[in-house]
């Protein structure tokens, strides 16, 4: 298995055990908030990215996530995205999600 599809299976794994986590938890570790609607979204993209990792084109899925997950943080930083319960630490950790995720996209080999 390449770079692609082991970065991918791990981002969808812990996506989706943060996913269930947050439906048992206000918050994770203290830091991050979530609500059921935060919990959907780490759900479906967890298991694209297993998706991905599985049978789909895993370098696409983590170039392309890893855009979406940059520009979720930065939008969370002007308050958008309030109905996902998302704060600060939230919007960090996207970004942080999204530039390791664009990283392995675009430099790891297939």
């Amino acid at each position: 298995m390449g770079a692609q599809k082991t970065w991918a299976w791990i981002f969808g794994i812990v996506l989706i055990v943060i996913g269930l986590w947050g439906f048992a938890s206000d918050s994770i570790l203290g830091y991050f908030d979530v609500n059921p609607a935060h919990n959907v979204v780490h759900l479906v993209t967890g298991l694209l990215f297993v998706w991905a990792a599985w049978k789909g084109p895993a370098k696409t899925w983590n170039t392309w996530l890893g855009v979406i997950y940059i520009l979720v943080g930065i939008v969370g930083f002007f308050g958008v995205l309030e109905f996902l319960a998302v704060n600060t630490a939230d919007n960090w950790l996207h970004v942080a999600i999204g530039l390791v995720a664009l990283l392995v996209g675009v430099i790891a080999k297939d």
